[in-house]
C-alpha cells in the first residue's frame, strides 16, 4: 500500500521536523519555555540538512 498525501516521502518529513525545532528555538529564545539544555538551532540545521540529502 503507498503513502500519499503530504508526508509521504521522507523528504517533507524531515523538513517538518526541522521546522518544528526551529519553531521551538525561537520560542526558548524568546524565554516563552525551556527545555534544558538542547540546542533547538543546531537540532533543525540537522535536519534541514538531512532533508537535502534525502
Amino acid at each position: 500500500m503507498a503513502r500519499t498525501g503530504i508526508f509521504s516521502s521522507n523528504k517533507s518529513l524531515l523538513v517538518l521536523v526541522a521546522c518544528i525545532c526551529f519553531a521551538i528555538a525561537v520560542l526558548t529564545t524568546a524565554g516563552l519555555v525551556s527545555f534544558g539544555k538542547v540546542d533547538w538551532t543546531n537540532l533543525g540545521l540537522f535536519f534541514g540538512f538531512l532533508s537535502f540529502i534525502f
